[in-house]
């Protein structure tokens, strides 16, 4: 039974939880606290950063009252080497640096996709305003997704079943059945769920997610011409080059002596 109250009931709970709350907070931005100026216009990102701030208390209540469980605990946030982590930022640097010079090509800059309405609604933030979002968010982020949902998939299915669900919901929930975007969030969210799985710490998908959303906004701010598309086509393959290499050199190395499943650290 708690195979499936953990399995089922809990993503869904889960789910219904951040978005009930993420359209909440929208509401009431919108409505009664955004004001038409250069400022607002600019820091629409601040939504997400108030959204994050108030639902990751209230995810840790949830879980607690509804499953009896320690969220910290069930999303693993436990140590990992140096070494590993190490890793884990190259691979998400490798990630950013593939995304920034993919943002630039003039097929994915045209209308007929989104992909520039995303990449510029979180980069033309204020520096500040990026920071919250980017280290408060990921935690967030990596916390729902890998530590919570992906977890709860795999007391039902195999592993490799599990990372292919969590990066289809990621996918298909943050971008609202846009069939681009939600490939892109696919594929991002199963590589930082390889992550997850093969360090067993919810550490090591957020390192690479900080590494890789911070050299976006830092190249889009400081490099924003990569060059032509012959230029980005090599430095999109140069990216994925690191990307492999480190997931490689991740899954050879001996894993780590996991840590109690109480116990909780920063990395």
């Amino acid at each position: 039974m708690n195979k499936w109250k953990d399995g089922l009931l809990r993503p869904v709970v889960i789910i219904g939880i951040y978005f009930a709350w993420f359209f909440t907070v929208t509401t009431l931005f919108f409505d009664y606290v955004y004001r038409d100026t250069a400022w607002f216009q600019k820091n629409t990102l601040v939504t997400i950063l108030l959204n994050d701030i108030v639902g990751l208390p209230l995810m840790i209540g949830a879980i607690w009252l509804l499953f009896r469980q320690n969220l910290f605990r069930e999303a693993r946030f436990r140590r990992i080497e140096p070494s590993s982590v190490l890793i884990c930022v190259w691979i998400g640097l490798g990630a950013g640096l593939f995304t920034a010079a993919f943002s630039q090509l003039p097929l994915i800059r045209s209308s007929d996709y989104q992909f520039q309405t995303l990449f510029d609604y979180i980069n033309r933030a204020d520096w500040y305003v990026f920071l919250g979002f980017l280290l408060l968010g990921n935690v967030y982020k990596e916390t729902l997704f890998r530590g919570l949902l992906l977890n709860s998939f795999r007391r039902l299915m195999p592993v490799w079943a599990a990372i292919a669900l969590q990066g289809a919901l990621y996918g298909a929930l943050f971008f609202l059945g846009d069939v681009p975007l939600s490939l892109y969030g696919f594929l991002g969210a199963v590589l930082f769920g390889l992550l997850y799985v093969r360090l067993d710490s919810i550490w090591a998908p957020i390192a690479a997610q900080i590494a890789c959303q911070g050299l976006q906004y830092a190249l889009w701010h400081y490099a924003p011409d990569l060059g032509g598309a012959s230029a980005l086509s090599v430095i999109m393959a140069a990216s994925l080059a690191m990307i492999a290499a480190g997931v490689l050199l991740l899954f050879k190395r001996r894993p780590a002596e996991k840590a109690p499943a109480g116990r909780t650290a920063s990395a």
